[in-house]
């Protein structure tokens, strides 16, 4: 194994460490933990990531990555009904995976702190998806299969918003199982119909 392969197996061992040590404590873990955790010395956790902050950061930004939902989620040779609901139901059930919830929690939690952790959130995860989803109407728009009533990247959020539903919203304060897996497919089904009827 050549050094730089040895180099990027010990950062993704501490950016999984640490990522499992601020999903179960928060912002609060040590670079101690970490280092322990990851089973690197500390000085070699400050040799990839200068600072905490930097860290807990870039945690955020790799836990988005893993989870983002790009174009290959939305095909527009499919029918545009089916390919919603399906996206929804993706979408939600995103929402409800704990690593998913805490990551949200920690950049919420660091919101007057560390506010540039809160953008950095944004601009990994939300952001993105609402690009992909405003991209995809956009295209159905131009082609006729829908007629958007305002700009594309509106719709777009509308339509994430009530994607979230009860389920994901419920969970975020640390309610979970509301629905079973039935209503909550149900739930975007009709989330769907109802966009789509405005459309």
């Amino acid at each position: 194994m050549s050094m730089i392969q040895k180099s990027e197996q010990k950062r993704l061992q501490i950016l999984k460490a640490a990522g499992e040590l601020f999903c179960e404590h928060g912002y609060k873990v040590s670079m101690d933990q970490i280092a322990k955790l990851a089973d690197v010395s500390k000085q070699t956790v400050y040799s990839h990531f200068k600072t905490k902050d930097l860290l807990f950061e870039t945690c955020i930004q790799y836990r988005c990555e893993q989870r983002a939902i790009d174009e290959s989620a939305l095909s527009l040779d499919s029918l545009i009904k089916p390919t919603l609901v399906e996206f929804g139901v993706r979408f939600q059930n995103m929402h409800l995976e704990e690593q998913v919830l805490q990551t949200f929690r920690n950049a919420v939690g660091q919101v007057k702190s560390h506010p540039q952790i809160s953008a950095l959130y944004l601009k990994s995860g939300p952001e993105k998806t609402l690009h992909v989803l405003a991209n995809y109407l956009q295209r159905h728009h131009e082609k006729g299969t829908i007629s958007l009533p305002n700009d594309s990247e509106n719709a777009a959020m509308q339509l994430l918003l009530m994607f979230h539903g009860k389920a994901a919203y419920w969970a975020f304060l640390g309610e979970s199982g509301v629905q079973t897996e039935v209503q909550r497919k149900q739930y975007i089904e009709e989330c769907v119909t109802l966009f789509l009827a405005g459309c």
